[in-house]
């Protein structure tokens, strides 16, 4: 136990650092690809502004379908992130968060009920766990939110638990860390993207405003991959101290 704490620090910094070089090497992708398509990121934007009021709403309904049909919500994000700005896009993303989390969730427990039962029945780990989480509640589910887990998952194995509505819902606070990087992420590679075009930028972003929200992003990025990695270690801590329930043979 004491090697693995000492080690433990080391190890995690290395992590973190080579997930934060990863998504700097993205911008940078997104920087060379902005060289050749940037004019088509405009081209989109301006078609989602095109649609007004109903933008928006497209995107709240194609969110709530696609990540019922487990399409990664970051994804998501960061489309919203490209095509609405940093403010809206955040506000955006994390509204449609809590509204899909409790709609998938009311659907499991009340519709689908069975086909997630079975589900979780053939892959063991997966129904420990939400056993685990029913059993523990708040804290086992704000942990898992914060962690590299896939929200639409949760929302419909939590729904087939006997976790109750209301710590279900104050859980949904992890979602926001995740939610402002990705969108930060999707609205800093627009304006890499546009500022990369041939010939002329097309950003509406004075330098000193770009460098700031670049850096920005950079402290939100860091913040957000060591909260992830603290509720990762976390859980792992917890499941060695209170293993997690065994599955139902067959």
């Amino acid at each position: 136990m004491t090697h693995e704490a000492a080690t433990y620090q080391p190890h995690h910094l290395r992590r973190i650092l080579t997930r934060v070089a990863a998504v700097v090497a993205c911008i940078g992708l997104v920087a060379v690809l902005g060289y050749f398509f940037g004019q088509y990121v405009v081209q989109f934007e301006g078609w989602v502004r095109s649609l007004g009021a109903w933008g928006p709403v497209i995107f709240v309904v194609a969110f709530l379908i696609l990540t019922g049909l487990q399409v990664p919500e970051s994804v998501l994000a960061v489309a919203a992130g490209a095509c609405f700005g940093l403010a809206e896009g955040i506000g955006l993303t994390i509204g449609v968060n809590f509204i899909g989390a409790l709609l998938w969730f009311l659907v499991a427990r009340h519709l689908l009920r069975g086909v997630v039962n079975t589900f979780l029945s053939r892959h063991p780990k997966l129904n420990a766990i939400e056993q685990a989480t029913a059993s523990q509640g708040f804290k086992l589910m704000l942990l898992l939110r914060l962690g590299p887990f896939s929200y639409g998952f949760l929302n419909l194995a939590l729904g087939v638990s006997s976790v109750r509505l209301r710590p279900y819902l104050l859980a949904l606070v992890g979602v926001i860390p995740g939610n402002v990087a990705t969108v930060y992420f999707g609205s800093l590679a627009s304006h890499v993207a546009k500022r990369s075009v041939k010939g002329a930028s097309m950003d509406n972003l004075s330098d000193w405003h770009f460098v700031l929200m670049g850096f920005g992003f950079l402290v939100t990025l860091v913040v957000v991959v060591v909260i992830a990695h603290v509720a990762r270690h976390t859980l792992k801590k917890y499941e060695l101290e209170h293993p997690l329930p065994a599955a139902d043979a067959h």
